[in-house]
């Protein structure tokens, strides 16, 4: 099996076999027909985006209304994903990886997750196709620093952008999520 549910509810790894020789590799590296099934619906991609980014940088928590298929062809990234879904059954569920050339993992992330990421390598290419066009006027950011979401970030002082430095707390920007996430520790702590 090459695709297998993740923690969070919605969200697939993708792990498919690669093949080595003297001249470099070959793999598959994603079939829709394995993701569709994994999950039960169809997917349609209708966008990819490619980032590049330096060693050090952190991009997120940002979460928009469409899927998004994640891959990391070149360097490596700490990725992080919080489900900030009101009535999910794994809200508050932070879900970390490493993604890139040690492992080729693909992840396919549902909709309306907090999403992040940070270099580890000196720099990275971050490809994802997404099921929506962008526009601008869906995509909203949670601070990546969130004490609700305590994302287990390997930096400490990352390099990020202006946006993501104003990015609200989930308490600010979502405070019924936030407080669900809290009822929710409170009790499994209890």
């Amino acid at each position: 099996m090459y695709v297998r549910p993740g923690k969070i509810e919605g969200l697939f790894i993708i792990e498919r076999p690669t093949f080595g020789d003297d001249r470099g590799f070959f793999r598959e590296s994603f079939r829709l027909n394995e993701l569709e099934e994994a999950r039960g619906a169809p997917a349609t991609f209708v966008q990819e985006n490619h980032s590049r980014s330096h060693r050090g940088a952190l991009r997120g928590l940002h979460f928009e209304n469409w899927e998004k298929l994640v891959y990391v062809p070149h360097g490596e990234v700490f990725t992080a994903l919080a489900d900030i879904r009101q009535g999910s059954p794994t809200l508050g569920c932070v879900e970390t990886f490493v993604l890139g050339e040690s492992n080729r993992l693909k992840l396919f992330l549902p909709a309306a997750i907090a999403h992040g990421f940070c270099v580890l390598s000196e720099d990275a290419d971050y490809v994802y196709q997404v099921t929506s066009y962008w526009d601008g006027s869906d995509t909203r950011a949670v601070a990546w620093n969130d004490p609700d979401l305590a994302v287990p970030w390997p930096i400490s002082h990352p390099t990020i952008s202006d946006r993501d430095i104003r990015a609200p707390s989930l308490r600010e920007l979502l405070p019924e999520v936030a407080a669900a996430i809290q009822r929710q520790a409170r009790g499994s702590t209890g």
